[in-house]
């Protein structure tokens, strides 16, 4: 390990070598697609989730499988879908897959494409009829390629539930196709909104109800944690001594906090220095200061109802009801409508070791509130 650089990342997925804590997870998803079985994984945004997926990626193409990632962030159509998943096969199959897959692109039928730069916002697209059979063809490629090869596939479908954008029941075209893969593929859908995944996955009336085991993402264990982090520091020369257990106390598990919080840290720290009390408040106030725009953000787009309620589950002093009337708030049926708006976009996670019953995820923000909202 090079003693001069950084050895925490934080403004971008950690390389699968570096993924922390995600072993048991990781053969979940890997043993579901073996069994011939699709996953849903649903996590807050920089909680680990591309990384987690990167790493099963990677383990299935070590047993012998092909594996494709597909990021639906963003899709607003059918031809948009058709064309990600297109791109995904021809930059991720390997050896003779990748051989085959070049031969076959030649013969799909060509998507649909707009011209003329960006579409304004709040202006509908209309569906072109011919936009559907474009991705039929790309959904079917698994089975082609177990059919030609006998290879199976995993393909990872990620931030799945933006389809919903499309407004065209993708869904429902999606598994038109997909369920009769068989033994040739196996799927995972991942996704950061936690309601909009739920109204795919958990509503009745919808394509995919009940098809995807769930897979949670849980917090890092602390002493994973620890280890990790003090091997690091250790191996660039530097000691994180007395600071280990604030740096805990602070990030709670969230891994991008914890390495915005170690990476500064360590920024504060000369090589053959250990963290001192000073250093240590110094770098949390340069983290605090770091993040501070990102959480007035983040709080200026709560309604009022919602920003009572996250405060009385940040305080976590009592009983969410009661926590909400001392902020503000009055009727029962107004909390618990914030608190389902505040799940739902993976503000907040049932926690029973909690007096409120919930946490928020961000332990930054949870810090930042109980410190009286600096910057407002």
């Amino acid at each position: 390990m090079n003693e001069s650089r950084n050895p925490f990342r934080f403004s971008e997925p950690v390389p699968v070598a570096e993924l922390l804590d995600r072993d048991d997870e990781a053969r979940l998803l890997l043993d579901r697609a073996k069994g011939g079985n699709s996953s849903r994984l649903v996590a807050p945004r920089r909680y680990g989730k591309t990384s987690l997926l990167a790493r099963v990626v990677q383990d299935a193409r070590g047993a012998g499988w092909a594996a494709v990632y597909v990021d639906f962030f963003g899709v607003l159509t059918l031809d948009d879908i058709a064309r990600r998943i297109e791109r995904a096969y021809a930059a991720e199959l390997q050896g003779r897959s990748a051989t085959w897959f070049a031969g076959v692109r030649r013969m799909l039928r060509p998507t649909l494409r707009l011209g003329g730069g960006p579409i304004p916002a709040g202006v509908e697209v209309a569906v072109d009829p011919q936009a559907e059979p474009p991705l039929l063809e790309r959904l079917a490629l698994p089975a082609q390629l177990h059919e030609r090869q006998g290879t199976r596939t995993l393909v990872v479908f990620d931030e799945f539930q933006d389809i919903l954008a499309t407004k065209e029941r993708a869904d429902a075209i999606i598994r038109s196709e997909i369920q009769h893969h068989g033994d040739a593929a196996s799927y995972v859908f991942a996704g950061s909104h936690v309601g909009m995944m739920r109204e795919l996955f958990s509503d009745r009336r919808r394509a995919f109800y009940g098809q995807a085991g769930p897979v949670d993402l849980p917090p890092l264990r602390a002493d994973d944690v620890a280890e990790y982090v003090s091997a690091r520091f250790e191996a660039t020369g530097r000691s994180i001594g007395p600071a280990l257990g604030p740096l805990l106390d602070v990030s709670r598990g969230h891994p991008q906090r914890t390495m915005l919080l170690a990476h500064i840290l360590w920024e504060f720290t000369q090589k053959g220095e250990a963290v001192t009390e000073e250093i240590w408040l110094s770098a949390y106030d340069e983290v605090m200061h770091h993040v501070r725009d990102e959480l007035r953000a983040a709080w200026s787009a709560l309604p009022t109802s919602q920003r009572r309620v996250l405060t009385a589950i940040a305080e976590n002093r009592e009983g969410i009801y009661a926590a909400g009337r001392r902020q503000g708030g009055s009727r029962g049926g107004a909390v618990r409508s914030a608190v389902e708006g505040l799940h739902d976009r993976g503000e907040i996670v049932e926690d029973a070791d909690t007096a409120s019953g919930w946490r928020l995820v961000d332990p930054l923000l949870t810090a930042w509130v109980n410190e009286g909202r600096p910057g407002l």
